[in-house]
């Protein structure tokens, strides 16, 4: 556990290098781990050219998951932010 750290407020997310390694964490990480090794084949023309069409929907539907955690964590830190500033004492007096 050497190498955690607290995340800072211009953090994003790492992905994990590896797959193996992306099993160990989250499930955010090891849908970026594929994206990332389905980008990598891409780019290096490893993957045949009657597979391109599914790999590139593949990609799509990894991208499009991954925003939609990332979306939905900023909107919990909104929300968890928002209830921290509203909250207010009860002052029984004042009544």
């Amino acid at each position: 556990m050497a190498n955690l750290r607290l995340a800072g407020p211009g953090d994003s997310p790492r992905t994990p290098l590896t797959i193996t390694e992306a099993l160990d964490a989250g499930a955010r990480d090891v849908l970026a781990a594929m994206r990332l090794a389905l980008a990598k084949k891409l780019d290096a023309g490893e993957v045949a050219s009657n597979a391109l069409a599914s790999a590139y929907r593949e990609l799509r539907e990894l991208d499009r998951q991954i925003r939609a955690i990332d979306a939905a964590d900023q909107q919990e830190e909104r929300r968890r932010d928002t209830n921290a500033r509203s909250r207010r004492s009860f002052d029984a007096s004042a009544l």
